[in-house]
């Protein structure tokens, strides 16, 4: 094995890089090399018989040895040329041309050069598949001068006789059929490997079939979720706001008649009715964020209105687990222009998730600017004193149905998840920082100025 890479290595010293970058070029190019160092020793020895079976050594006799010598030179001349086509039209030609000239002289019919005439087409059409008519009308030219000279001159010259030709003959048979082997080989290896690739082919197309199946199989099932999510759209938002806003009545009359054990009885219906309405938009909301399908109406948004209207909303949600609000912000944040409705949510979302995992601690809502002109951002934060979150589980928090003690603390796990990708329609951003058992701060990034990309959507 040792000795074999190394012949291989020296092999593909001759071999350009162009050509190594395909398996299929690369050991054209490696038989193409192999071939033109081993393959002029037979020639050596068909020569090396003439030049003791000839009377005398005429120009017809050193043509073929400068004509066979030149084939050492064709590996070198393939690393130099960086491509196959080039040395191997020389080496079809130079073969063929050979064959026939040295066929004329000496011998004829029977001459020891006709087998490499049969050898030059085959490695002719190896070589240069991608051109069967170039191939074709080099050999056609070669028959066409051979026999012109035959009927010229009127027979062969026989320059040596024929029974002296034998064991030439035999020599060159022998080399050819060496030659011709190796190029067998090779096809019979082509062929195995294109059985093997079309078998490949099959599975791969079955499987092919097999997953457009899956996916129309998929499609239907998510029109079906579709059709089914947006019927219990309605179906429950309209009881579980009636819920809600029956209770905020009777609370208001409790609250009105001092009655304090159904003023907590009637919060708890509320906050629990509130809580159950933010898990079904969560719920519902999700595949059409998914699908792409959430309509951003972008106009200009009062920031401290829109505060102030989310810290209402959230006040008696965090307020329920002994928790205490605080809002921090400039005296005036001004306006933006964005979608209000997605920002409410984001940030309901945030603040729902701070008072929820926060026991007896504090949640503050901070607002604020950051930058100058087109890169000025509205900044965010919701900062809780709450449990806090792992390090390992930051990566995947915004992840669809993953939640942290989700046994301990109920939900669907699709809130941040929700938020983040609203936060992405809004060409913005939430991050978070969090430590376990001091807390979390969760930041939600926004362009001052709407972005393209946001308006379109």
């Amino acid at each position: 094995m040792v000795l074999a890479d190394r012949l291989i290595r020296a092999v593909d010293w001759f071999v350009p890089v162009e050509l190594q970058r395909s398996t299929a070029t690369l050991w054209r190019a490696r038989i193409f090399v192999i071939s033109h160092v081993l393959g002029p020793f037979s020639a050596v020895a068909i020569l090396g018989y003439l030049y003791r079976a000839l009377p005398e050594h005429d120009w017809v006799f050193w043509i073929l040895c400068a004509v066979g010598a030149s084939f050492w030179t064709l590996p070198f001349a393939l690393k130099l040329a960086g491509d196959l086509f080039r040395p191997a039209l020389y080496s079809f030609c130079a073969l063929i041309c050979v064959s026939v000239f040295g066929s004329f002289f000496y011998g004829g019919v029977s001459s020891p050069f006709l087998p490499w005439f049969l050898t030059a087409q085959m490695l002719g059409f190896f070589y240069l598949s991608d051109r069967p008519r170039l191939v074709l009308g080099i050999i056609g030219v070669n028959l066409a001068i051979f026999a012109a000279a035959y009927l010229v001159n009127g027979a062969f010259p026989e320059q040596v006789k024929i029974h002296d030709l034998s064991t030439a003959g035999m020599i060159s048979v022998c080399a050819a059929t060496l030659y011709i082997s190796m190029m067998a080989i090779y096809y019979a290896f082509v062929m195995v490997a294109q059985s093997a690739l079309q078998l490949e082919i099959k599975k791969h197309l079955e499987t092919a079939a097999k997953l457009r199946i899956a996916k129309h199989d998929a499609e239907r099932a998510n029109e079906a979720k579709a059709v089914f999510l947006a019927k219990m759209s309605h179906q429950l938002r309209t009881p579980l706001n009636a819920i809600i806003g029956y209770s905020e009545i009777l609370l208001e009359d409790a609250e009105a008649s001092g009655q304090t054990v159904d003023v907590m009885e009637l919060r708890s219906i509320n906050n629990a009715g509130r809580h159950l309405l933010s898990l079904v938009s969560d719920v519902l909301h999700m595949p059409k964020i998914d699908a792409d399908d959430v309509e951003v109406k972008l106009h200009p948004v009062d920031l401290d209105h829109c505060l102030e209207e989310v810290s209402a909303t959230c006040r008696n949600l965090i307020a329920n687990n002994g928790n205490s609000f605080a809002v921090e912000k400039p005296a005036e944040l001004g306006s933006i222009r964005t979608d209000e409705i997605r920002l409410r949510q984001i940030l309901i979302n945030l603040l729902g998730n701070a008072g929820k995992f926060t026991n007896n601690g504090k949640v503050v809502l901070r607002a604020r600017r950051s930058g100058e002109g087109d890169r000025e951002q509205l900044l965010i934060s919701v900062r809780d004193t709450g449990i806090g979150i792992p390090a390992d589980a930051i990566p995947s928090l915004f992840k669809n149905f993953n939640q942290v003690n989700a046994n301990l603390y109920g939900g669907t796990g699709l809130g941040l998840a929700v938020s983040q990708k609203l936060a992405h329609l809004l060409d913005g951003e939430i991050s978070v920082e969090s430590r376990l058992n001091r807390g979390s701060e969760f930041t939600l990034r926004l362009p001052a100025v709407a972005a393209a990309a946001a308006a379109a959507a």
